[in-house]
């Protein structure tokens, strides 16, 4: 009796590492799932195929550490500190919160530095 590898012809068996065994499935809305048929079209893709490439070239930004949220709820402090010395200034003069300021600018810059060059560094969007 002759096996599978000793026939003539077909196509040459997969390597271990490129055979595609695991599934991951997703639920999408029709409005999701059109857009994603539509740009698979367009690439002359399969969806799966399209897929499959989206998610292995896909950049995934991380959500805020718990230090980047709390710099950024420092920089909103902040943003409350220098409403109150814009009224001061407009009440008093410019002069009676220079000093505040520069203290205030610096303590912002303090702030900044301490977060996440990751999370400076990436333009973030919602979808």
């Amino acid at each position: 009796m002759k096996k599978i590898q000793d026939k003539p012809g077909g196509r040459p068996a997969k390597k271990r590492t490129e055979k595609q065994k695991k599934v991951v499935s997703t639920k999408l809305t029709e409005l999701q799932y059109y857009a994603i048929r539509k740009r698979a079209g367009e690439a002359g893709l399969r969806i799966s195929e399209y897929v499959r490439q989206a998610v292995i070239s896909a950049e995934v930004i991380p959500r805020l550490s718990r230090q980047d949220a709390d710099a950024i709820r420092k920089l909103v402090g902040e943003a409350n500190n220098i409403n109150q010395l814009a009224h001061r200034a407009n009440a008093g003069g410019f002069a009676l919160v220079a000093v505040e300021l520069v203290k205030l600018k610096n303590r912002i810059v303090e702030i900044i530095n301490h977060l996440s060059d990751d999370w400076k560094n990436k333009k973030r969007k919602r979808f």
